[in-house]
C-alpha cells in the first residue's frame, strides 16, 4: 500500500504521531500524545498525564460539565496524587457559556506561572478555550469530552467570539484526548443530533473544498477528502444504532468526529470539515448573540446549514457544468437522514426566522474567506436571485 494510503485503514487510536509525505505535495502528521477512546478510558487518566506530576493541573469546565464529569475527575486525580485546581467558568447569565474576549481573559487569569497543564472537561466551548489559552501560553492541555456534539476536539483551531463577531483562530492540538463512550452516552439527544449534524455537514463541505479547487486553483489533498468521505459514510450507515445508545456506534460517531478534526490538523486549514454550510451556521448564531438570545447548538445549524447549501448546489449544477462536475450532495438526500435523526428541516424548525435566513444566504459567504458555492453565485451575478429561491424553498413549504 503507498504510504500516502495507510491512513485510511488505520484507527484513530493508531494515528497519534503518525505522518507521511502524501501525493498532494504536502506533509503531513498528526501531532497528538495519545487518543483514549473506548468504554471506560476515562479511569486510564491518572496514567496517561504520569509526567505531569509535581506540577500544577487546572481542571477547567462550566457549569453543566462540571457536574457531569468535572467533579469526577478532580476525584480521580487528586485520589492518584496530583496536585489540582477546579476552575468552573460562568454563563454570565447567557444562556451558555461563550467562548468570548471575557471568558478567555478569565481563564488566563486563573493560569498561574506554576501551571503546568489545562485539563479540559466539556465539549465545544470548554475545548476552544483551553486551546487557545494553552496555545498563546505555550502549555500543553488535554480535553476530556462530556458529548459528541462536535468534531474540534481533535482540531488545530479556536473558533472564538471577538468583537461580536466568530473568528477562527489557529492552535494546537490536545496533548491527549479523552472521550469514554460511558460519559458521552449521557449527553442528551439534542448534542447526539449536533455531533450528528457536525459530520453531515461535510458533504457540503467537501464538495465546496473541490469547487474551490476547480474554480479558484486552491490546494486540495484527495486522501484527506477521502479519509473524511469514509467516515462520514460509515456513520450515515450506522445511525440507527447510534441514535438507539448502542456503544459501539456511539463510538463510531465519535471516532468519526475526532477524525473530522485529525483531517484539519493534516493539512493545516478547516477546509475538509468546514463549509458554506457552516458560514450560515455562524451567521445565525452570530445574530443570536448580537439580541442576546440563546441559539441552536452549532451542529444542529450546520445541519440546516448543508441543506441550504445542497439547494443553492441543486439550482446551480444545473446551469454550469463545473458545479455539476464537483459532485455536490442532493438536498433531499440529506433531509432524508436529517428527518431519520429527528432533526431540523427547515428554518422554522430551528427558530431562524425568514428574513434571518434571507439575509444569511445573501451574506453568510462574508464570515470566512474562504471559497464556497455562495461566492461562485455572487461572481455570477446571481445570488440575490438564488438567495430568494432557496428561502422560497426552505420557508414558504415549497421542495
Amino acid at each position: 500500500m503507498e504510504e500516502s494510503k495507510k491512513i485510511l485503514t488505520m484507527s484513530v487510536g493508531e494515528m497519534p504521531g503518525y505522518g507521511f509525505d502524501c501525493e498532494c505535495g504536502r506533509h503531513h502528521s498528526v501531532d497528538i500524545n495519545k487518543i483514549l477512546s473506548g468504554k471506560g478510558v476515562l479511569d486510564q487518566l491518572p496514567g496517561a498525564l504520569e509526567e505531569f506530576r509535581g506540577r500544577k493541573i487546572l481542571i477547567v469546565a462550566d457549569d453543566n460539565t462540571v457536574l457531569i464529569g468535572g467533579n469526577r475527575v478532580k476525584e480521580m486525580m487528586d485520589g492518584a496524587g496530583f496536585d489540582t485546581e477546579l476552575l468552573v467558568l460562568p454563563d454570565h447569565g447567557y444562556p451558555v457559556l461563550l467562548p468570548d474576549e471575557e471568558t478567555v481573559g478569565r481563564l488566563l487569569v486563573h493560569t498561574s506561572d506554576d501551571t503546568g497543564l489545562l485539563l479540559g472537561v466539556g465539549s465545544g466551548t470548554v475545548n476552544d478555550l483551553c486551546k487557545i489559552v494553552s496555545y498563546k501560553m505555550k502549555l500543553p492541555f488535554v480535553i476530556v469530552g462530556t458529548a459528541p456534539s462536535m468534531d474540534g476536539y481533535a482540531s488545530v483551531m479556536a473558533p472564538l467570539i471577538v468583537d461580536r463577531q466568530k473568528i477562527t483562530y489557529p492552535a494546537h492540538y490536545p496533548y491527549v484526548i479523552v472521550t469514554d463512550t460511558d460519559l458521552l452516552n449521557t449527553a442528551p439527544l439534542v448534542m447526539k443530533q449536533a455531533g450528528f449534524g457536525d459530520v453531515i455537514g461535510k458533504y457540503t463541505a467537501l464538495a465546496d473544498w473541490r469547487l474551490a479547487h476547480k474554480i479558484k486553483g486552491d490546494h486540495y489533498c484527495a486522501v484527506t477528502a477521502e479519509l473524511v468521505q469514509n467516515a462520514v459514510d460509515d456513520c450515515v450507515a450506522n445511525m440507527d444504532a447510534y441514535f438507539g445508545g448502542e456503544p459501539d456506534a456511539v463510538l463510531k460517531m465519535n471516532d468519526t468526529l475526532l477524525l473530522t478534526g485529525i483531517s484539519i490538523g493534516l493539512i493545516g486549514y478547516t477546509r475538509p470539515a468546514s463549509g458554506s454550510e457552516h458560514h450560515l451556521a455562524h451567521f445565525w448564531e452570530l445574530d443570536a448573540i448580537a439580541n442576546g438570545v440563546e441559539h441552536p447548538l452549532h451542529g444542529n445549524s450546520v445541519g440546516l446549514g448543508s441543506i441550504a447549501s445542497a439547494e443553492v448546489y441543486k439550482i446551480m449544477r444545473e446551469r454550469f457544468e463545473e458545479v455539476d462536475a464537483v459532485s455536490p450532495p442532493d438536498p433531499d438526500m440529506l433531509r432524508e437522514i436529517y428527518s431519520r435523526a429527528g432533526m431540523a428541516l427547515t428554518p422554522a424548525e430551528l427558530g431562524i426566522g425568514t428574513e434571518l435566513f434571507r439575509r444569511s444566504l445573501n451574506n453568510g459567504y462574508r464570515i470566512r474567506p474562504r471559497y464556497t458555492i455562495f461566492n461562485f453565485t455572487m461572481e455570477h451575478g446571481m445570488l440575490p436571485e438564488i438567495a430568494d429561491a432557496v428561502t422560497g424553498i426552505m420557508c414558504g413549504g415549497a421542495k
